[in-house]
């Protein structure tokens, strides 16, 4: 059951890092936090985090054990929240199924492409269908024709999520991403994107 409200964020320095998920301190707290691979390939102890969290409360025998899920930002927690909508998605399936970003995650739900979603783990071709079936319509929403929003993926995905993890707002983040690749082009990578985006905010 998910613990609405209870936690929309938490702050502090990362202690360690394992294979899936860290330990954050916050004050004289220690959590251990999920993290999906793709944003667990880009922390490392010792680094000061702001992050949103999804808190799932569990029932294991007679106990209720809180689970806690760290994002890079609001809109991939969102994605998450409709990830483990479908049925038979729980939530620590739905961490391990985020090898890829949730942008990619998104497009290839819209697509309707199978062979995508059973390449990420523990998804296999009859899970595959049943994401498709319940969330293909609100991801074609999301993703829309003009490639905005979710279905920005690849390197400007990982670029945006960098400037979001640096504390710069989502909204600007997009901007400055959009505006980045005008300049540099579609082939810039994500190091390239981030770089130039940084120049632009520090003259402006």
């Amino acid at each position: 059951m998910k613990a609405s409200g209870m936690f929309e964020s938490i702050r502090g320095t990362v202690e360690s890092v394992d294979e899936s998920g860290l330990r954050l301190r916050t004050g004289p707290v220690v959590l251990s936090v999920l993290l999906p691979a793709y944003f667990l390939r880009r922390v490392a102890a010792g680094q000061s985090l702001e992050i949103p969290v999804h808190m799932h409360l569990q029932i294991e025998g007679n106990r209720l054990v809180p689970i806690l899920v760290g994002f890079p930002d609001e809109r991939d927690r969102e994605f998450f929240g409709r990830f483990i909508s479908v049925s038979g998605v729980g939530v620590r399936a739905a961490v391990k199924a985020l090898a890829r970003p949730p942008s990619e995650i998104a497009s290839a739900i819209a697509g309707g492409d199978l062979a995508y979603l059973t390449g990420l783990p523990g998804i296999g071709a009859k899970r595959a269908k049943e994401i498709v079936s319940r969330l293909q319509e609100e991801m074609e929403r999301i993703a829309g024709p003009s490639g905005g929003g979710a279905s920005e993926t690849g390197p400007a995905a990982e670029a945006r999520a960098v400037l979001v993890q640096l504390g710069i707002p989502v909204a600007e983040a997009d901007a400055l991403v959009s505006r980045t690749l005008k300049e540099l082009g579609g082939d810039a990578d994500a190091a390239g994107i981030v770089r130039q985006a940084m120049r632009s905010r520090t003259r402006r």
